[in-house]
């Protein structure tokens, strides 16, 4: 049977509409959330710093949002990490601190949602290379079991603190690096803390313990390029990149010191210096990739650290000790580990050229904002989350930004009964529940060295209702106040009966 021509036409006339309204339909941006490990909040030159050199990280700033006023959900690795992947605040959050309870687990489960779930059931392709910190291959919370299309580097966070591994996991499986055989971790950071990891004459380092240095495999490289390859695989459709480097964290070893390799400066100033520019680096190539592949206009990209202060640790220092070198310390008190103001500050921006015009903002936010965020950039509804979606502020519209009535942090390495709060200019924090609580305006006092606390009654009465109602409890993490789970105890031999 023949199609009549009314009937041709008016198949034609509906392909017409169906390809004008495609056509017409928001283009979904492609996303790259870069976070960065242990970064000092001075430590780029948007931020401040003079000696660093940072140019990509800097312009990307320059040209985007700058928030003056974000934090992480954690003062430490795995649990900010998780508080951006699930967008849950430290209350209600799975992973807590570092470390759980013995025997508890501790990871991400089947019902938590991420990022990548949650960005991947709009259409998007999902990736992640760097430091995961939430489950490993066996459990229900590693990356390619939590949304991620593929996967690579450290799934064990514990085995993240090296540059030379002896293999780095892929998806389900492990890829063997050979040439990384015998590397000497102790000696590595023996050497870094007394100021005397080995160098040629032309600034490449010489990785102890390992037969050919010069074959040794730097894990930032391969993580880099799997980012890199992740990109061009993806590029004829919306993307998720969450690119989680290891750098600038410790040890503090770089490849090859560059353009610090003759500065007057002790030599780990030299190597921190030079990991923070690798980070520039890598920054620049990817926004060059983007270039490339024609995917600038069409991709945002998001900046941030996943914790406060840390490098006195890496340097032999006294704790939380600004850097007499480099000042990359921010104003705030304490940094990695505590919930003090400096454990939680990072430096955040928002990048997307010709959507996002280029300005600071006080919008006070955290990490775990991003997955509301992402959620309404993708056109999805949201899962539950603690956060609230920034997507008015980074358009320009605060007139239409919801606010937060509090963020909320609890628990850390040094203070695992900690609880902290900021809520308008006040940041309220508290060592345990039987310590006392101190108060602190940060916007008029940044230093935290005036406690309100006495005068301020109204301010603790408040702090200590949103610790009763922001806190849940878990099964995997000390709670604020709850009796420390006992040392295991070694098993003593029966007496021998009398004979």
């Amino acid at each position: 049977m023949h199609n009549s021509p009314t009937l041709c036409l008016a198949v034609s006339l509906l392909l017409a509409l169906l390809a004008v309204l495609h056509a017409t339909e928001p283009k979904k941006p492609n996303v790259i959330f870069i976070l960065a490990d242990d970064l000092s909040y001075g430590d780029l030159g948007y931020t401040g710093q003079k000696l660093i050199a940072t140019p990509h990280i800097d312009r990307l700033a320059a040209a985007g949002l700058r928030f003056t006023q974000a934090y992480a959900g954690a003062p430490e690795c795995a649990p900010s990490r998780a508080s951006l992947m699930t967008g849950m605040h430290m209350g209600h959050c799975r992973i807590r601190a570092n470390r759980a309870k013995p025997g508890s687990g501790g990871y991400l489960r089947n019902e938590d949602v991420t990022l990548a779930e949650t960005l991947k059931s709009a259409g998007y392709s999902t990736g992640f290379v760097g430091k995961w910190g939430m489950g490993l291959m066996e459990d229900e919370g590693a990356p390619f079991r939590q949304g991620f299309d593929y996967s690579f580097g450290y799934y064990d966070q514990g085995r993240a603190h090296s540059y030379y591994p002896d293999f780095l996991d892929e998806n389900d499986h492990e890829v063997k690096l050979d040439d990384n055989k015998g590397f000497d971790m102790a000696a590595l950071y023996a050497h870094s803390k007394a100021d005397k990891n080995r160098y040629d004459a032309q600034g490449n380092f010489l990785a102890p313990g390992v037969a050919d240095p010069a074959k040794a495999k730097n894990s930032q490289t391969l993580i880099h390029t799997a980012g890199l390859d992740f990109i061009r695989r993806s590029k004829d459709r919306p993307f998720f990149l969450y690119y989680a480097t290891q750098l600038p964290h410790g040890p503090v070893v770089i490849p090859n010191l560059g353009s610090y390799k003759d500065k007057d400066w002790p030599l780990k100033n030299k190597e921190w210096a030079g990991m923070v520019s690798w980070l520039d680096q890598c920054v620049g190539e990817i926004t060059a990739l983007l270039r490339e592949l024609n995917l600038e206009q069409d991709t945002i990209i998001f900046f941030a650290g996943d914790n406060g202060y840390s490098q006195w640790g890496y340097f032999a220092r006294k704790a939380w000790s600004d850097d007499p070198l480099f000042q990359n310390k921010g104003p705030w008190p304490g940094g990695k580990f505590a919930l003090y103001e400096g454990g939680c500050r990072v430096p955040f921006f928002v990048s997307w050229p010709g959507q996002i015009a280029a300005r600071a903002s006080g919008h006070v936010c955290a990490l775990y904002d991003v997955m509301p965020t992402l959620a309404e950039l993708a056109g999805i509804p949201s899962p539950p989350t603690d956060g609230i979606s920034f997507v008015p502020e980074l358009f320009g519209k605060s007139d239409q930004q919801k606010k937060h009535d509090y963020l909320y942090w609890e628990n850390g390495s040094k203070l695992p009964h900690g609880q902290a709060v900021r809520f308008g200019p006040w940041y309220a924090m508290r060592a345990h529940p039987e310590k006392p609580l101190h108060v602190f305006d940060v916007e008029k006092d940044p230093g935290c060295t005036g406690d309100l606390a006495a005068g301020r009654s109204d301010l603790v009465t408040r702090a200590k209702a949103i610790f009763t109602e922001a806190h849940t409890d878990s099964a995997s993490y000390i709670n604020p106040g709850e009796p420390s789970p006992p040392k295991r105890q070694k098993a003593k031999p029966a007496k021998k009966p009398k004979q």
